[in-house]
């Protein structure tokens, strides 16, 4: 599968996760968000090591492992781990929202420079 094709089924999964989790953000049901707030997150990080063209790490995430990418949000470090210590939190979703916007924008970007070359 190429990169493309991932990127678009994340992108995908995304848009329906976070219909899914609006909701249950919104009946404040907070018991059933880690789950779906866990495969998010999970996607992103996929997402972002795809766009760089590197392998996602097995391991826990570590900023060593962030360090070398290319293409990142600005301010991932600080705002991955407030998203990874408190992933139930309505604002953890409100901010794994924008750095999903931010990192398909820098896609694009990014698609636009190598289409240039």
């Amino acid at each position: 599968m190429d990169n493309d094709k991932i990127i678009s089924d994340i992108t995908e999964k995304w848009n329906a996760r976070k219909e899914h989790l609006t909701s249950l953000f919104r009946n404040r049901d907070k018991s059933a968000v880690k789950v779906p707030m866990d495969e998010a997150i999970d996607a992103f990080l996929t997402f972002l090591f795809v766009m760089n063209g590197k392998r996602r790490p097995d391991k826990e995430i570590f900023q060593d492992d962030l360090i070398g990418l290319e293409y990142k949000p600005i301010n991932l470090d600080e705002r991955l781990s407030f998203i990874l210590k408190k992933p139930n939190q309505y604002h953890s979703f409100v901010q794994l929202n924008e750095l999903y916007l931010e990192l398909l924008k820098l896609y694009a970007k990014m698609k636009i420079r190598k289409y240039k070359k």
